[in-house]
């Protein structure tokens, strides 16, 4: 990761609490304003708090969260919609939208090569409801990204997709990364196989805590994940490609 880049989002003793439980607790960690970024670690391990958090959908009750330089607590409302892009794990409509109507929602109408992007031209009439899971991903990604925001949050984006269907969501991922001057895509994954593949620097969890983070040779180490999921893990290197294995 190149720590010379301004960060895009940076926490300090960051700490969340659920009642009596304490969700996250210390987190200090930093993400360049260019790059993707996969936040990983076992059930529980306080990815999705974490993401929500540094947007603000989680208060916290100690520490501090910077986003591009400034308090998270100075951003107005309008001015962060437009600074960020967020798609959480599950979409949900009030209206039975067609595609087409979802996507005029955004804060910027998706141009014709994000639509093919996401494979959205013939979906554009069909109403949500009918829509698979897959489907509904790719529509509310598309919505998310429409208006070009520096900062990109995405919680388990591929978790609905197929096989091919992931491999190009994080294609389209990694160019929203690469084509801005400056893009920062933070995405939580369960699939460390993509996480090695495409990601630039991992932020490994585990019971509310940064385990490890780095490049992902580095932090999706046997050992680091045996430790996060509490069992063995095994990692295999095929030429370049990387796979995970939990051993009985």
């Amino acid at each position: 990761m190149d720590t010379t880049t301004s960060p895009a989002l940076a926490t300090h003793g960051l700490e969340v609490r659920a009642g009596a439980r304490t969700l996250l607790l210390g987190i200090t960690a930093s993400w360049p304003a260019r790059g993707l970024f996969a936040l990983v670690g076992a059930n529980g391990a306080g990815k999705s708090t974490l993401l929500q958090a540094l947007i603000g959908l989680r208060p916290a009750h100690a520490g501090e969260v910077r986003l591009l330089g400034r308090p998270l607590a100075a951003w107005k409302p309008r001015a962060l919609a437009q600074a960020i892009g967020y798609l959480p794990q599950q979409t949900h409509s009030h209206w039975d939208l067609t595609v087409e109507e979802l996507l005029q929602l955004a804060l910027a109408p998706p141009d014709a090569a994000l639509i093919e992007a996401c494979e959205l031209g013939p979906l554009m009439r069909r109403r949500l409801h009918t829509l698979s899971g897959g489907e509904a991903a790719r529509a509310a990604l598309a919505r998310a990204i429409a208006h070009r925001p520096p900062l990109l949050l995405a919680d388990e984006p591929a978790a609905h997709l197929d096989l091919p269907h992931q491999h190009q969501l994080m294609r389209l991922l990694r160019a929203c990364a690469a084509d801005a001057a400056d893009a920062a895509v933070l995405v939580v994954l369960h699939d460390l196989h993509l996480a090695a593949r495409y990601c630039d620097h991992v932020t490994l969890l585990a019971g509310g805590r940064v385990l490890a983070a780095g490049h992902p040779d580095e932090v999706l180490s046997s050992a680091s994940l045996s430790q996060a999921y509490g069992s063995a893990v095994a990692r295999c290197d095929l030429g370049r490609q990387s796979f995970f294995t939990a051993e009985s």
